[in-house]
């Protein structure tokens, strides 16, 4: 061994460490070519010898830019997210056959670590990069799995242009533009979903992908969702899309970010006006628990099934249990057919989206039992909720569903979009005549946004006609037509100009205590008889002793602490009880009461809240909830932090102590030299 493996551990300035990586990895590319495992590996890809150790470069710096993990610390799950998940979405390759070196070079590489340097995770992520070989060009080459960067670097090289270069980024962008100037009405035949704004760009991409009929990347079309950009026909009323510009900019994703800009932009400008008619129909439109919709009686359905016992739902993401999931389908209005053996709760739309509303609102709270969770109505709330008449609860839910309500609700991916944003991008380009859906391939394209149960909550709301089908064998819900009702078009106009005129951000969602009603000065003035809201408790601060219980895999540490004392004692108790020292960035990661998952940091961090700023006794956690503390960004030591009681009656407001330990802690800096293989 020449080569300390350790050495970008010692940097502790980020941009420095990048900056080093280039000289360490030519160090120990240099190394591994004179090895035996580099030998072998030249002897079987000769065409390499100009460029091996890129492949190497490429793991190392996506492991330190995109995970925070060194070498000696890089574990199998890392290299697999590295190698399947950031090389197909970020790497361009100039032909697809150059995918056929990645995992060889690689497996030489981790043999070379192995025999030379005993890394303790050689043999794991050997045996990984060996299952992964017969399968990884078609992982490189997937369009699915490219990045909205790659997809337009891959678009403007099908096209022919240089995209290693500025001027060959502009030049494509010039090309664009120029199309775009001259033909609006002759786009080219797109899949559904796509505007016809976009023709020459996603033409020049499917292209690359061989057919002009090929799929489009998924997350490319969930960037054109997010941008307003469905067209569920093919058709739009005004579907002219400005130029773009790369204004400042020579990379793709300044590219994209100009994209994003210009089409909220168009967005905002094209918002229709409300009509007279519309007007006339907001004004007599009754609200009751047989219209405009279903959702008051669905919604009361779901309160009957939680009960004042509540139930018990998953350990995770606290869904319904799966088997009474069929039962409460039959209790709703209109249950949905399903042909799925095992059906979760995101497989029936309509409970998921009356999920998402009873958590949303706050009626519907997650409990901690020992191991167990359970869903409880909280009952001053649920007071409150039966003191308003039909008007008020239909639109406290209304506001809960696209104010407040959110994906990770649900269990779905953290996104900075709330539902409101997905459904008012979604909604103007829903054909005025309704579109159908010929085969489950084409309804597909609602997963992207809205998303298959804010369809559902569009139609209970009355806001949406949807007409559903038989599933075919092993499928789910099957929606044949979408429509949107004449009340969906005034509702949403008026929802659509509130949303713009707050800057599509709203107060309740980063406080949670703001009070329902957000929208009742843009739609009482046709809905008289909306004069309350739901209340919403003030979260009090809660004094006393808290003890926590603290896990780092088979260890555990008790931890008293006053409520007086902050995160950052906590943190520093923590640390003391594993005899870690404390140099390094840490954070509390834990979900408030509604589901949303709120990031408390390190003072360095320069994020907000920050720990020295957030007391213990503000913690909005129950008896038994945890929350996950994360230590050293490189390392990423994760520690289970559960709140096992309150004692309110102690005043100490100085105090904490660590009261147990059991297990040995690990150490912090290990010795890899010394480990076993």
């Amino acid at each position: 061994m020449t080569i300390d493996l350790n050495r970008i551990d010692a940097i502790q300035d980020y941009d420095e460490a990048i900056a080093a990586l280039e000289e360490f990895v030519a160090d120990l590319a240099k190394e591994f070519i004179e090895s035996p495992e580099g030998k072998a590996y030249l002897t079987a890809y000769p065409e390499m010898v100009e460029y091996v150790g890129s492949w190497i470069d490429q793991l190392l710096y996506f492991g330190y830019a995109y995970r925070s993990v060194t070498l000696p610390r890089m574990t199998k799950q890392d290299v697999e997210a590295i190698v399947t998940g950031l090389f197909p979405q970020k790497v361009t390759l100039q032909h697809p056959d150059e995918a056929d070196t990645t995992i060889p070079e690689l497996i030489a590489f981790w043999q070379f670590l192995k025999r030379a340097y005993k890394h303790r995770n050689a043999t794991q992520i050997i045996k990984f990069l060996e299952k992964t070989q017969p399968k990884y060009k078609d992982i490189m080459n997937d369009p699915n799995r490219f990045g909205m960067a790659k997809s337009f670097v891959s678009a403007g090289m099908a096209a022919g242009f240089d995209m290693t270069t500025e001027a060959g980024l502009k030049a494509f962008q010039e090309q664009y533009n120029q199309q775009l100037r001259e033909t609006t009405a002759s786009t080219p035949s797109m899949p559904p979903g796509v505007p016809p704004g976009l023709g020459m760009l996603l033409s020049n991409l499917n292209a690359m992908l061989g057919s002009s009929s090929a799929p489009v990347p998924a997350e490319f079309q969930q960037l054109l969702g997010t941008l307003g950009g469905e067209v569920l026909d093919g058709e739009a009323e005004g579907d002219a899309i400005a130029p773009l510009s790369l204004s400042n900019t020579s990379s793709p994703e300044g590219f994209f970010q100009e994209f994003q800009r210009t089409m909220l932009q168009q967005v905002a400008e094209e918002l229709p006006p409300l009509s007279p008619e519309h007007v006339a129909l907001l004004t007599q439109q009754q609200i009751s628990n047989a219209e405009p919709g279903t959702i008051l009686r669905d919604f009361q359905t779901l309160l009957d099934f939680v009960g004042e016992a509540g139930v018990a739902v998953s350990g995770t993401q606290h869904l319904l249990p799966q088997k009474s999931l069929a039962e409460l389908n039959q209790r709703l209005s209109e249950p949905i057919q399903l042909d799925l053996k095992r059906p979760v709760q995101k497989s029936y739309s309509p409970i998921h989206g009356l999920y998402l509303l009873l958590r949303t609102t706050g009626l519907g709270q997650i409990v901690s039992r020992g191991k167990k969770r359970f869903l409880m109505l909280e009952p001053t709330l649920l007071q409150s909720w039966r003191s308003l008449n039909p008007t008020e609860q239909y639109f406290t839910l209304l506001e809960a569903w696209l104010i407040r309500g959110h994906g990770e609700m649900l269990g779905e991916q953290r996104s900075p979009l709330n539902e409101g944003a997905k459904c008012i991008r979604f909604w103007p380009n829903v054909p005025s005549r309704g579109k159908r859906f010929s085969s489950y391939s084409e309804q597909q394209w609602l997963v992207y946004y809205p998303d298959f149960y804010n369809v559902a909550l569009f139609k209970m709301f009355g806001l949406l006609e949807v007409e559903s089908g038989k599933p075919e064998a092993g499928k789910g819900w099957r929606i044949k037509k979408i429509k949107r009702s004449p009340l969906g078009d005034a509702l949403m106009t008026v929802i659509i100009h509130a949303f713009m005129a707050h800057g599509m951000v709203w107060e309740s969602e980063t406080d949670p205590t703001i009070p329902f009603g957000e929208l009742q000065a843009h739609l009482q003035p046709y809905f008289l008889e909306w004069q309350n809201s739901l209340a919403v408790p003030k979260y009090e601060f809660r004094p006393g002793v808290y003890l926590f219980k603290v896990y780092l895999g088979k260890v555990w540490r008790r931890i008293a602490i006053s409520s007086q004392m902050t995160l950052a004692d906590l943190s520093g108790l923590i640390l003391e009880s594993v005899e870690f020292d404390s140099d390094h960035l840490d954070m509390f990661i834990y979900k408030n009461p509604l589901g949303r998952t709120i990031e408390v940091s390190h003072p360095y961090a320069e994020s907000s809240p920050t720990t020295d700023e957030v007391r213990i006794g503000d913690l909005p956690l129950a008896e038994g909830a945890s929350m996950t503390y994360v230590f050293d960004f490189g390392d990423w030591w994760k520690f289970e932090v559960q709140l096992e009681k309150i004692q309110p009656d102690d005043s100490r407001t100085d105090y904490g102590a660590i009261l147990e330990r059991h297990g040995a802690a690990p150490s912090q800096y290990p010795d890899y030299d010394d480990w076993d293989e």
